[in-house]
Parts: C-alpha cells; structure tokens; sequence
C-alpha cells in the first residue's frame, strides 16, 4: 500500500484567507481614515479657539482705546460674501495672515485662512470663520455644534 501524505494549503484555503485580510484591511482603512478627519477638525476647532482668545482681547483693547485698529487685513468683499456676513459689519472683518498670527503669538496657526469678525459691542460675540471650510461649515460656531 502506497498512501502519499501530502502537507501544504490548498488553492482554496489561501484564497479565503486573501479575501479576509483584504475585508480587514478595508475596515481598518475605513475607520483610520475617520479618525484622521476627526483629528483635522480637531486640530481646526483648537487654532480656531486660540484665535477667538486673542481676538476677544484685541477688540477690549480696541475698547478702551489702547490700540486704533483691529488686527489684521480687510478681508475681501466675496470672503465677506462667502462666509454670509452683511455689509454693515465690513469694518470690523478682518483676514488674518502668518504675520498678524505671529504677532499675536499664534506662529504655529497657519494664516490667510482665517477670517475674525471683531464684535466690538460685545466682544464675547466675536466669531472666527474657516475660509476652507469643513464639510460646508465655517464658522466656530457651527463647528463646535458638529
């Protein structure tokens, strides 16, 4: 009698186990990918805080008139337009670049994307908007609901 014993995986075995690390791999890459877009908006809501410190504290200094004007640039009419401000408030709208940041002691926040409406009524009113958006929302506001 002459009985071959054969060791080693068949075609099928390697190929469901293929298909499972290819399901595995895909739902890990689902899930990672939604946690680097969490970190992103966390990372955005976070500089988006800083700024609204700052800029609360620029529009009391603009207050009691220890400085003559808010911190950064006029931001342009389809910016104001963008981010669904009036006309009214233009003058207290101002962009923000590298240099204004940094001045402010915000170097790590990267600039020209971020625009403050300085509420000099009441400057726990102030608003930072996100010129990029994220996922259609641009304000602080609307990005801490989310």
């Amino acid at each position: 009698m002459n009985l071959k014993v054969e060791n080693g995986i068949t075609i099928i075995a390697l190929i469901i186990t293929i298909i499972l690390m290819l399901m595995l791999a895909g739902v890990g890459m689902h899930f990672g990918s939604g946690a680097l877009d969490k970190a992103k908006l966390e990372d955005i809501k976070t500089d988006m805080i800083s700024i609204k410190t700052k800029s609360k504290i620029i529009t009391e200094q603009y207050n009691f008139k220890d400085i003559e004007d808010f911190v950064g640039s006029q931001a342009s009419d389809e910016e104001i337009q963008k981010l669904g401000l009036t006309e009214k408030e233009k003058n207290q709208i101002r962009k923000l670049s590298s240099e204004d940041l940094s001045g402010q002691g915000l170097s790590s926040i990267e600039g020209d994307v971020y625009v403050v409406y300085y509420n000099k009524d009441n400057p726990n009113n102030c608003e930072v908007y996100y010129l990029n958006g994220y996922q259609g929302k641009y304000s602080l506001s609307e990005l801490q609901d989310m």
